[in-house]
């Protein structure tokens, strides 16, 4: 899934919190994808984070979310607020708990 650049731009803020995790997105009305979120290669300092993102399922994820495609689109486009479709159900999260409530607060709905 090609990502929205102003998406991996909070992404990027999100990689500094969690090197080296992986967000696995289940989405039965659509292909499932997964995101790596990671150092750059060859920053000593530690301080430059890359997001890509891969079609299928990764191994090991630290967070795994499950959602309707159009759930996704309207989290993604500021239409709804990530923690509230978590708290109507409409993602279903396992994993990482922490990772989970950060991804949810870097999607606020612009209202």
């Amino acid at each position: 899934m090609q990502l929205p650049d102003h998406i991996i731009a909070r992404l990027k803020h999100l990689a500094c919190l969690y090197p080296l995790a992986r967000v696995q997105f289940r989405l039965p009305d659509a292909s499932d994808f997964f995101l790596e979120m990671s150092p750059k290669s060859g920053d000593g300092g530690g301080k430059s984070h890359q997001v890509v993102s891969h079609f299928g399922h990764t191994q090991n994820p630290a967070l795994t979310l499950e959602m309707a495609k159009g759930t996704l689109s309207a989290i993604w486009e500021g239409r709804l607020s990530a923690r509230h479709a978590f708290l109507l159900g409409d993602i279903r999260y396992s994993g990482n708990r922490e990772l989970a409530a950060s991804l949810a607060d870097l999607f606020p709905a612009e209202h």
